[in-house]
């Protein structure tokens, strides 16, 4: 198709006044996609504190969407009924947006939104893509899709003409999940403005930093404390930076009478650019989860040239090697503190560092990464 495809994006997840943060890596996505496409958004949230429906709409930093539907309480009725109403809204304010009948829909997160993408699809005959995320599909996540759920997740992934997985690993878990569609890996991305290099200034301590939403399942947040508590044994000279949306009260309750825990530090929820000046204040970032896809803090702290400790789950050892960091056995109390004592005596070369995760990762990358997918189902005849 001549000039730039016409892509309606709709998500399961999407910052918004209810979640301000679930999805945030869907928005850069479309941030890249708005280089090679005219791009347009619609997100519909069901909310408990709108007591009307609501149609909030942005012209930047591209068109955007989001609908919020009272929440309807009712016992089992009331999910069905929220759902229907849910899926009336997608079909009625689709068909009503600035960017007029789209070329492609590209939906992120199967489910739930993907029903809204097959219904799309067939509704004009165009072809659907979908993104994805979630964890769901590897065997060892939690939680664990129930048999609806993943009959739909299937079902669903069969009506794609396109899927692209943010990983490889990602990939290769949703082919024996049962999904057998063309695939294309198109990573998370980078925003360069923000997460920038600068040389880290004289300082005695050693600063790890540790960013997650301190999910105590996925993210075993209490195995870095553990990790953390055994070097201070042999080295007071180091700190731990927690930034995260997520609640502490756990960890800080449990740690407050230990004399370790004034060298651990909470920063709270932080936007983009907090967390860049951390990271870039930070010797070393740390992630010690049990299950992840591709994380956005691992290439965010590269391309603020810091590097990395983390578990090797997911599509993480697609991103950390020897020369950008340390991968550590997940569940290994005794590999992730050495990890932390050996990483302090590393020298990484930061400009390098930067380097390389904006050349993999930088939003004129995955654009270019989109463009490619946009041609392969563009010239496919899905009527």
């Amino acid at each position: 198709m001549p000039g730039r495809p016409k892509v309606l994006f709709i998500s399961s997840w999407y910052p918004n006044s209810v979640h301000p943060t679930h999805g945030n890596f869907v928005q850069q996505h479309i941030l890249a996609a708005q280089k090679i496409a005219a791009v347009a958004l619609l997100h519909v949230v069901l909310s408990r504190d709108h007591s009307k429906p609501t149609h909030v709409h942005s012209k930047e930093p591209f068109d955007s969407h989001v609908i919020y539907l009272p929440k309807i309480e009712v016992p089992i009725i009331g999910v069905l009924i929220n759902y229907f109403r849910v899926l009336l809204t997608y079909w009625k304010y689709a068909s009503k947006l600035p960017i007029g009948k789209p070329d492609i829909i590209h939906a992120n997160v199967l489910y739930p939104v993907g029903i809204v993408g097959v219904l799309l699809k067939w509704r004009w005959r165009i072809p659907l893509l979908f993104t994805e995320h979630w964890t769901i599909y590897h065997p060892y996540a939690q939680p664990r899709p129930s048999k609806m759920v993943s009959i739909l997740l299937k079902w669903l992934g069969q009506r794609a003409d396109l899927i692209l997985p943010v990983s490889l690993d990602l990939g290769v878990a949703m082919s024996k999940f049962g999904m057998r569609v063309p695939m294309k890996v198109v990573p998370n991305v980078v925003n360069p403005e923000v997460f920038t290099f600068k040389s880290k200034a004289p300082h005695r301590a050693f600063r790890f930093v540790h960013v997650s939403s301190l999910d105590p399942i996925q993210k075993n947040f209490h195995l870095l404390i553990r990790a953390f508590y055994e070097l201070k044994k042999t080295n007071e000279l180091i700190e731990l930076h927690v930034v995260s949306d997520g609640d502490p009260t756990i960890y800080t309750d449990v740690i407050q009478d230990f004399d370790f825990s004034k060298s651990i530090h909470f920063h709270g929820k932080q936007e983009q650019e907090g967390v860049a000046a951390i990271l870039n204040f930070a010797d070393a970032l740390v992630l010690s989860s049990r299950y992840e896809n591709l994380p956005c803090v691992l290439i965010e702290s590269l391309a603020c040239g810091t590097p990395v400790i983390a578990t090797n789950v997911g599509g993480v050892a697609e991103i950390v090697h020897n020369k950008n960091g340390i991968l550590v056995q997940s569940e290994s109390l005794p590999e992730l503190t050495e990890a932390l004592r050996a990483i302090q005596s590393m020298q990484f070369d930061g400009e390098g560092l930067r380097s390389e995760a904006i050349e993999k990762y930088s939003p004129t990358n995955i654009a270019q990464l989109f463009l490619e997918a946009y041609q392969m189902v563009l010239t496919k005849d899905v009527a």
